[in-house]
């Protein structure tokens, strides 16, 4: 493998798709070769602002030699099918979330690039966050003893689900909040504790947003199997003029003290437990989490690498999503599959 790696988007629906392809244009050893994507206007936008090739064909882009990875950012629903076709292509492959949207077509995604012996990482930016991994360090480090619950918010600006129409179609989005922002605080949940969900409780709300088809609100709680309690409120729910598009906040409380985390912000708290003041800090990083991604996904490849985030770990933040709706449904918890 050469040492520079050079990629391909199959899809640019998702918004992410911009700083993903800034990232590899950033890197020195990342090169972005060519665009696939069926929305012809969105795909010749694209590679005009990156100056690469479009293809309205994914076979087109996969067939070809010079691409060594592809970057999914498609809707949804697309993307078992084009990772399939990635695998098949033996190029490596770096999927945004949610990677699926049910569990056996994570299954098959997973399976099949394990097959093609190519590498799979799920675009779960925040494990490249700085604040993030510095609460990561201070749990394993034992810095508040044992992680009893996790209490976040990753909430989203109500008004940019309508910019991009899919988001709010559940054919191709596979649902609405739920699906989109489970994952990521699930996914924090299972990274920080290194336990697995064996129950999710879900309430969805009556929509603060009429104009959409697909739930905006819900509240979940997720026992993990050591004990750990987990809660998220993912929706979108806040105002127009919010100054950023969302939040990711998380509240790690342990036998020893408190973490404070709030990723946008860039900055955290740790609280101890001896005395009103004996371990407070304030620690502020600046970072650009999805080049740290990006750099990541180049290493794997180049250095034999697993990735921070597996494909694995992209099927079980579907699997506690999928269980979400489920228990919203029934009313009662439900355990993943």
């Amino acid at each position: 493998m050469a040492e520079k790696v050079r990629f391909g988007f199959l899809g640019v629906a998702h918004f992410h798709s911009e700083s993903y392809g800034r990232a590899i244009k950033e890197l020195p050893n990342g090169e972005l070769i060519a665009v696939y994507e069926d929305d012809e206007k969105l795909g010749k936008e694209y590679a005009e602002k990156f100056k690469i090739e479009y293809y309205k064909n994914p076979d087109d882009l996969l067939k070809r030699d010079d691409i060594d990875a592809v970057v999914i950012t498609a809707e949804n629903a697309k993307h078992h099918d084009l990772a399939v076709k990635a695998a098949e292509a033996g190029k490596h492959i770096l999927c945004e979330k949610p990677i699926a949207v049910t569990v056996e077509q994570a299954d098959d995604m997973v399976k099949r690039a394990e097959k093609a012996g190519v590498k799979f990482q799920t675009c779960f930016v925040m494990r490249y966050h700085s604040t993030s991994i510095l609460v990561k360090n201070l749990i394993e480090d034992g810095a508040i003893g044992k992680v009893l619950a996790l209490v976040g918010t990753n909430k989203l600006n109500s008004s940019l689900p309508l910019l991009r129409d899919w988001f709010t179609q559940p054919e191709l989005s596979g649902g609405g909040a739920v699906m989109d922002h489970t994952v990521h605080l699930a996914d924090l949940i299972r990274w920080y504790t290194k336990s697995e969900a064996i129950e999710v409780y879900t309430e969805i709300g009556r929509n603060v947003n009429p104009k959409i088809k697909v739930e905006d609100n819900f509240l979940t709680t997720i026992r993990m199997e050591n004990g750990a309690i987990g809660h998220i409120d993912g929706s979108w729910s806040y105002a127009s003029g919010l100054y950023t598009w969302g939040d990711v906040t998380l509240e790690v409380l342990g036998t020893e003290g408190v973490i404070l985390l709030d990723a946008f912000r860039q900055n955290i708290y740790y609280i101890g437990m001896e005395s009103p003041n004996d371990k407070l800090t304030w620690h502020y990083y600046g970072c650009d989490p999805d080049l740290e991604m990006v750099k990541s996904f180049i290493e794997c490849i180049t250095q034999g690498k697993e990735p921070v985030a597996t494909g694995f770990d992209g099927r079980q933040g579907v699997a506690i999503t999928l269980a979400s709706y489920e228990s919203a449904k029934l009313g009662k918890p439900v355990k993943p599959k």
